[in-house]
């Protein structure tokens, strides 16, 4: 049964939207609003392509609140907004923040998230404006679009060009998670708008408002543009399919210039957390920084907000790696691997196995070597190559059995490559959840008619 409906103005932003809420495990299905009933039973996320942005407002507003009456109860609805926010927004963030409050009905307090930032296509909002690439939207070619002209940055402004709808600022702070969603409870307008200029800032709204969800039971309407919504719903726990896990875990031992390319190119490119470890403290028997690191990988892998991605890497410098003793130098593979290891067992046994990573990468020969034997794995089920010396397969044997995994040497590839085996462990991810899933429909019992 469909957990969230994402309605969106055009197929673009529509189908890029579903395919965040895909990386996350659960199974999504883009449709045409009279679609959206008749699907909403076989998929985790419907996404309801209304194709509304250049037709009446009122028209608009109508469309999403069809379809949101057309699917109701589901644990999220995501009104996905344009990155440079054209279109009919105040209409249709009204008309669904009015139909989620009438369909959770009186005494439950609901509240829209506007957090319309999209750091890493260059959209980001500060001091409650949206910027593209740095400048204000009207200072941009928005300015001359023959559609939706934005004359224009302020969120607020362009919310009230369709809708009267009370507006509350939560500016750009470095503040705890705790004092965020304080913020989030403050105030009783229906339309929060957060600042935002990064991917771990959405991670942080996204969990604060969750916390907020949990403790006052504030039912929120998420509208951005795609980002937020499925972090929120993850935050909120809502799960895909039977079979789903965890993040993909990439592991590096290699301390290459090329590697750290590599992982500042992903950084780039989406939701990922980084645990650092620092090789001469990880190599002193004497110090605690083991048990440390491994603490922090085991909260990263199961935190609540969703990181698309969890990387454990190694941040000192070559240089201080080559001072430190031959035998110390020799076993730092091992003790990274014993890292991994720990964390995936304490996993297994304390959470459960869908916080377990879904897919794993490793990078630099000695360390995926150590990595598989410490976590038992018998074998590597080899599929083939990404590119030359990086290949892709499942691994056989140990907790992580049947995960889809990459191995690849440390000097492998250019800038870009990492992204490319994530593309790919990404596919292979998704291929094996499905697979499970059709087992376990194969396996279902139908009830009969009475």
């Amino acid at each position: 049964m469909a957990q969230v409906l994402v309605v969106a103005d055009d197929l673009t932003g529509a189908n890029a939207t579903g395919a965040r809420f895909a990386r996350t495990g659960m199974r999504v299905a883009t449709v045409t609003p009279e679609h959206v009933s008749r699907v909403a039973g076989d998929y985790d996320v419907v996404v309801a392509n209304l194709d509304s942005r250049h037709v009446p407002g009122e028209q608009a507003a109508d469309l999403v609140t069809d379809v949101i009456e057309a699917v109701w109860p589901v644990g999220l609805v995501v009104k996905r907004t344009d990155t440079t926010l054209r279109g009919n927004v105040g209409a249709e963030v009204e008309a669904a923040y009015e139909a989620v409050r009438d369909g959770v009905g009186p005494g439950t307090r609901v509240r829209v998230l506007f957090t319309p930032a999209f750091p890493g296509a260059g959209r980001t909002t500060e001091g409650g404006s949206q910027f593209l690439h740095g400048s204000p939207l009207e200072e941009t070619e928005m300015a001359l679009d023959p559609l939706s002209p934005m004359t224009t940055s302020v969120v607020e402004d362009i919310l009230r060009v369709q809708s009267d709808l009370a507006v509350r600022h939560v500016p750009l702070r470095q503040v705890t998670r705790e004092m965020l969603t304080a913020e989030l409870l403050a105030g009783d307008e229906p339309v929060v708008v957060c600042d935002a200029t990064s991917e771990q800032h959405l991670t942080d709204i996204a969990e604060a408002a969750a916390a907020a969800h949990h403790s006052e039971g504030i039912v929120w309407v998420a509208v951005d543009p795609g980002t937020t919504g499925a972090l929120l719903a993850y935050a909120l726990r809502l799960r895909g399919q039977a079979g789903s896990r965890g993040p993909l875990l990439a592991v590096t031992g290699s301390t290459t210039d090329l590697t750290r390319r590599q992982l500042a190119t992903v950084a780039r490119t989406g939701a990922v957390r980084f645990v650092d470890v620092d090789a001469v403290e990880l190599s002193d028997p004497e110090s605690d920084h083991a048990d440390r690191v491994t603490a922090r990988l085991i909260e990263h892998l199961s935190s609540s907000g969703f990181p698309e991605l969890c990387v454990l890497r190694v941040t000192t410098s070559s240089e201080r790696i080559r001072g430190l003793p031959p035998q110390a130098r020799a076993e730092l593979p091992g003790r990274l691997a014993s890292v991994v290891s720990e964390a995936v067992d304490e996993l297994a046994d304390t959470v459960g196995a869908h916080a377990l990573p879904s897919g794993l990468y490793l990078t630099g020969g000695d360390l995926a070597a150590s990595v598989l034997d410490e976590l038992g794995v018998h074998a590597f089920d080899v599929g083939g190559e990404v590119v030359p010396l990086a290949v892709h397969g499942h691994l056989s044997g140990g907790p992580l059995d049947g995960t889809p995994a990459i191995a690849k040497g440390g000097m492998v590839g250019d800038d870009i490559t990492l992204v490319e085996c994530l593309a790919k462990l990404r596919r292979a991810v998704q291929a094996r959840l499905h697979q499970v899933h059709s087992e376990v429909s194969e396996h279902v019992i139908p009830t009969p008619d009475l």
